[in-house]
């Protein structure tokens, strides 16, 4: 074929093809940030939201909801860092809602490098972070939440005091994470749902959330037929009403998986008395549901052998199993004014599975996930043989 009919065979092809052009907004005012939502949830191509450095104090809900069957277009918001980018809801906004409806399958929303402060929702999902799709892929990582929360007023208790993430059929991803003092109905911290996808949390903090009506202080996760995930992270200090003060689970039919390695899951309470589930309580509809509990480290009420106990209850165990888990304090730097890291004597370290599912490559600061061998316990890798790295890092 001559050169100039390659070409034009090339251009024909090229422009009747269906191909999807992104488009980046720089936004430094929530008047913009508005505005490039608006036309990203119609322009039907793969966006990204820059929200530059600052305080944004939020007027009115940041909404981006789609109904005309995009099939699936990405929508990335991002952050200039979670100290350094924050949206403040003033206690009385949610601050950032995003719903693709039913016939917008696929696609991929995620959010990144930012801070929510002080969201409250009112009778819905999401004080500080809502986001639900059939199919689609939710990623929400390196951001801090601290202070948001979802109330009810009428109705049904309400979801996810920071996050609340529904995809049905996708993946949700929950990585890097802070959580400080949110509260909700149920799922304090966060609340994530899924009916046959994934749920990844990984490299979280959560501390000081608060499940005020039901289960799920730090984290309430459903699955009806998937399987859930929960990975190197540390829960401390978290509290529900009833039950699973660190984390309630639960798992709806018998091919539901829930992995938890690596966590701590320590000094964490739930209220309703007699075995609750303080650290962790799982709920199983079907008593074929697995549960996968290895090398995490609980407070001193959890009896692993049997897995019905006052920090520690499973309701069905017929495929439980466990190893290797510990009952020691971690030995925080200073949580009280939240500082998670791990001091050099803490029991945690090189006490993790290297094998475990979904086990990040680094902590959750961005330091090596296993240094020395094997991975520690919690969100935090302690550096001990490199010093000269410590102080570099600044841990």
């Amino acid at each position: 074929m001559k050169p100039r009919l390659l070409f034009l065979a090339f251009f024909v092809v090229f422009f009747t093809t269906n191909v999807v052009f992104g488009k980046t907004f720089n936004v430094k005012t929530p008047v913009q940030f508005q505005s490039a939502l608006t036309e990203a949830q119609s322009n039907e191509e793969d966006d990204t939201i820059n929200v530059a450095a600052g305080t944004y104090n939020i007027p009115s809900t940041l909404t981006y909801s789609t109904n005309n069957g995009d099939n699936g277009h990405k929508l990335t918001i991002q952050g200039a860092g979670a100290d350094q980018t924050v949206l403040n809801g003033g206690g009385s906004v949610q601050i950032l809602y995003i719903y693709t409806h039913g016939d917008d399958y696929g696609g991929d929303i995620t959010i990144k490098g930012m801070g929510f402060r002080n969201g409250n929702c009112f009778d819905c999902f999401g004080g500080g972070v809502y986001v639900y799709g059939v199919s689609i892929n939710i990623t929400i990582k390196d951001c801090t939440f601290s202070k948001n929360s979802a109330r009810k007023i009428h109705g049904l208790p309400v979801s996810g005091g920071g996050v609340s993430a529904c995809s049905s059929h996708g993946t949700i991803t929950i990585a890097n994470n802070t959580f400080l003092g949110n509260s909700a109905d149920n799922g304090g911290g966060v609340d994530a749902d899924s009916v046959s996808g994934t749920i990844t949390i990984t490299n979280n903090t959560f501390s000081e959330n608060s499940a005020d009506d039901s289960c799920g202080g730090g984290v309430e996760v459903y699955a009806e037929s998937g399987r859930i995930t929960i990975t190197n992270n540390t829960f401390s200090g978290n509290l529900a009403d009833n039950y699973g003060g660190g984390v309630y689970g639960m798992l709806y039919h018998e091919i539901d998986i829930l992995n938890v390695y690596n966590n701590i899951l320590f000094d964490n309470a739930a209220g309703a008395g007699g075995n609750d589930g303080d650290d962790l309580y799982i709920e199983i509809g079907y008593k074929g549901a697995t549960v996968n509990l290895y090398n995490n480290d609980f407070s001193g009420n959890a009896n692993f052998n049997t897995g019905q106990s006052e920090d520690l209850y499973i309701s069905y165990t017929e495929k439980y199993h466990h190893a290797n888990n510990i009952q020691k304090a971690p030995q925080f730097v200073d949580p009280v004014n939240g500082d998670f890291h791990i001091k050099p004597t803490s029991p945690c370290i090189d006490k993790g599975n290297n094998s475990a599912p979904e086990l990040p490559s680094t902590d959750f600061e961005g330091d090596p996930r296993i240094i020395g061998g094997t991975v520690d316990i919690g969100a935090d890798e302690f550096i001990k043989s490199m010093p000269w790295l410590h102080l570099l890092l600044g841990d």
